[in-house]
């Protein structure tokens, strides 16, 4: 993993170009799409420090899908309120799409963005998202060093040797537990946690949706998370 990030050369925005145990490591979107088998479609946005600009996107739509109608897209969002839904969307987007280090409580612009994709069925290129978001983590100092099972498969299919190299086990920030779940507002019911707290929910905001409405959003939650699962082959206890 630090090798890989270390040895980041600079390159185009749409490929990455590392060595690894001395051997090279070049791929581009269309490469990454068949390594990860991810489609390679979509927008392509991208700003790591504020608001995507262009591709149709419109930041106020953003922030009133995911915040409410009231929500300004000047204010600092947090993720104690977002529907409960959504919570459970963002986790699974800032652990396999965009990694980061730390607490969940706040949704960055590149988070909102990418979830509002997801949300409003607008596609969304993935392996771009990737390959830009391994370029911020190779210039940021104390970075987390993300997408350890995608590196994982990438260093497979370039024919690495992992011959000599330890195995370690997935960190509690990589799994969904019960802990977590409580604490996304979610309550454990015989055995399982199938119900979710009223006071965090925000029932009031979901109960102003359609009922079709509001079943595509958890629809959407539960499929992003499945993707994301599937594609980063991340477990789950």
């Amino acid at each position: 993993m630090k090798e890989f990030y270390a040895r980041i050369l600079t390159s185009p925005s749409h490929s990455l170009s590392t060595t690894v145990k001395g051997k090279s490591i070049d791929f581009d979107l269309a490469q990454l799409h068949n390594i990860l088998n991810i489609p390679n479609l979509g927008a392509k946005g991208w700003n790591h420090r504020t608001w995507v600009t262009g591709n149709d996107f419109d930041k106020l739509d953003c922030v009133r899908t995911l915040f409410g109608e009231n929500a300004d897209p000047i204010q600092r969002m947090y993720t104690r309120n977002l529907p409960l839904h959504y919570r459970f969307l963002h986790r699974a987007v800032c652990t396999h799409i965009l990694p980061k280090a730390g607490g969940f409580d706040e949704v960055t612009h590149m988070e909102a963005f990418t979830m509002y994709h997801f949300i409003t069925s607008r596609p969304i290129n993935v392996p771009f998202l990737i390959i830009k978001y391994m370029h911020s983590i190779h210039v940021r100092e104390n970075a987390r060093l993300g997408y350890s099972n995608i590196i994982t498969r990438i260093l497979e299919c370039f024919g690495v040797d992992f011959t000599g190299e330890v195995h370690n086990d997935l960190q509690s920030s990589d799994k969904l537990g019960k802990g977590t779940l409580g604490r996304m507002g979610f309550k454990k019911h015989t055995q399982r946690y199938n119900t979710a707290s009223p006071r965090r929910m925000g029932l009031a905001t979901l109960a102003k949706q359609k009922p079709h409405a509001a079943c595509m959003h958890v629809q959407c939650a539960i499929s992003v998370t499945i993707y994301t699962i599937s594609m980063c082959g991340v477990q789950y206890q």
